[in-house]
């Protein structure tokens, strides 16, 4: 994990989630917002848990890419699901903010089919109404299953680029953002209101979050009635860099953390 050593050093204890559904019996609805703000919620609260340990009763919550829609999902969740947990901030980095122009833009994004078949299978797991074959390709339709099955990293991922290579053209035979799969994407962009102060980190050069859609979605979120928000961009950064550990958003990171900590005003962006 990122910037693991630099948080211990300040002080602060780390926790992370692995999902529901991964490691945990069941599948795993990527990219569904209400669960896996749930998972980083109750994160929280188990860490405060366990015996021996006497922790602070607030937190901060990151995350990157998928975490990063995790975030932003346990920032809306927080005040009813979990009050308790007591975040005082909430950083999301390169998140999937807005899935529908996500996974529209997969086409483009090499390995793109990759994370398509993660949306499909997470999707036709979570929603009855929701049907891989109604969007895919027949020709795709194994290897979108196949591939779903396999993680980014390991073994699995050198299947899955063997598996990408042989697809030349979209495993889409219909539009995405359309019909069940289209409404469902809608439902799970986080934007409900997050009363925390808000840290939005965005790489110029992301090709799979594109930039206009993050600067759009800050935009969404400066109009609305909740909590500071911080919006900062970064250039020569793609959607791994951004969290890389040379990149200029790490020590911005940090202090931003130490500041929600410390109870300081948080920066505000919007306007």
């Amino acid at each position: 994990m990122f910037t693991l050593d630099e948080a211990i050093d300040n002080g602060w204890a780390v926790v992370a989630t692995d999902y529901i559904g991964l490691g945990t019996e069941g599948p795993h609805a990527y990219l569904v917002g209400e669960p896996a703000g749930h998972a980083v919620l109750d994160g929280i609260r188990a860490a405060r848990s366990v015996e021996g340990l006497s922790l602070s009763d607030q937190a901060v919550v990151w995350g990157h890419s998928q975490g990063g829609h995790a975030a932003l999902w346990a920032g809306t969740l927080a005040g009813d699901y979990a009050p308790g947990a007591g975040v005082v901030g909430v950083a999301a980095m390169a998140p999937a903010s807005n899935l529908t122009g996500l996974i529209t833009n997969l086409d483009d994004v090499t390995g793109g089919s990759i994370f398509a078949a993660y949306v499909l299978d997470g999707y036709a797991a979570a929603y009855d109404d929701v049907d891989i074959d109604d969007y895919v390709r027949g020709a795709a339709e194994v290897q979108v299953e196949e591939m779903a099955t396999r993680c980014l990293s390991g073994p699995g991922a050198l299947l899955n680029i063997a598996e990408y290579l042989t697809q030349d053209t979209s495993v889409f035979d219909t539009d995405p953002s359309s019909g069940a799969l289209g409404a469902r994407l809608a439902e799970n962009v986080p934007s409900d209101l997050i009363a925390a102060p808000l840290l939005l980190a965005q790489g110029e050069t992301d090709p799979l979050v594109i930039p206009a859609a993050q600067e759009a979605y800050a935009e969404q979120r400066c109009a609305s009635d909740g909590g500071p928000v911080d919006y900062r961009t970064y250039a020569d950064r793609d959607h791994v860099g951004v969290v890389a550990d040379d990149s200029p958003l790490v020590p911005d990171l940090l202090e931003w953390t130490r500041q929600r900590f410390a109870g300081e005003p948080a920066a505000d962006t919007c306007g």
